[in-house]
């Protein structure tokens, strides 16, 4: 479902069951998995990949080049910068006869902003207006409103 207002770039993918909301944007070559909500007002840009069932807010931003993984959640008015990389898979063991996947998806919590480049591991949320500085390895938590940067990343201040 395309919400009024919304466009979808030439070259975008999107499979079933993705809802779009009003008056967003999707980018050139921008791949939407399989049951993607995106919320109103939201910018996705080029080539971004974002795995199933992620749940995108409304007035979010991502930059281009990014990979959001399976079921990860952003609230509104997050901001992603180019480049960024989410894991959800705290093991590697896709298709392990032996092992089941211990999967945990990150999570960005109202008005999170993560520079470009960033890494974020599995299950690891980023707080609500808390800021995370380009390049970072994001390994943990970060609490709400702290400035945060690094590899692995510490909290090094409060986010302005």
């Amino acid at each position: 479902m395309i919400g009024a207002g919304a466009t979808v770039r030439s070259g975008a993918v999107v499979y079933a069951e993705v809802a779009i909301g009003v008056n967003a944007l999707i980018g050139h070559q921008t791949l939407l998995r399989t049951a993607v909500q995106v919320g109103a007002e939201t910018q996705l840009g080029h080539h971004l990949t974002v795995e199933r069932e992620t749940r995108i807010g409304r007035d979010v931003r991502c930059s281009p080049g990014s990979h959001i993984t399976s079921s990860a959640v952003l609230a509104d008015r997050v901001f992603l910068g180019a480049g960024v990389r989410t894991i959800n898979d705290k093991t590697l063991t896709w298709h392990d006869p032996h092992r089941e996947p211990a999967l945990a998806t990150p999570r960005f919590d109202t008005g999170a902003k993560v520079g470009s480049g960033c890494v974020l591991l599995a299950g690891v949320t980023v707080g609500e207006r808390a800021l995370v500085g380009a390049g970072s390895l994001v390994t943990r938590d970060v609490p709400p409103g702290a400035l945060a940067y690094g590899h692995p990343a510490r909290v090094q201040g409060e986010a302005r």
